[in-house]
């Protein structure tokens, strides 16, 4: 998944272990705007989404996610291609 390709969510529910969950529409199409990787590699996607958090952070790593306060950055397991 890169920038200016277009998924569709699947999953809007908080993953194993999280307490939030971007405001997702299932079954909606969006375009990936911006894709970054946490320290490990792991990707993350802005697909339009602003964040109403202090911070979002990587799945994978639990570290925070740069302008997580401004971007609600999305795990890719969220969407399948559109």
């Amino acid at each position: 998944m890169k920038p200016g390709d277009k998924v569709i969510a699947i999953n809007n529910k908080p993953l194993p272990g999280n307490d939030v969950a971007p405001p997702l529409v299932v079954d909606r199409e969006y375009a990936i705007k911006e894709v970054i990787l946490d320290s490990a590699g792991n990707p993350h996607l802005d697909v339009g989404l602003k964040s109403r958090l202090s911070y979002v952070s990587s799945y994978e790593t639990k570290e925070p996610l740069d302008r997580g306060d401004t971007i609600h950055w999305c795990h890719p397991s969220r969407f399948k291609p559109a």
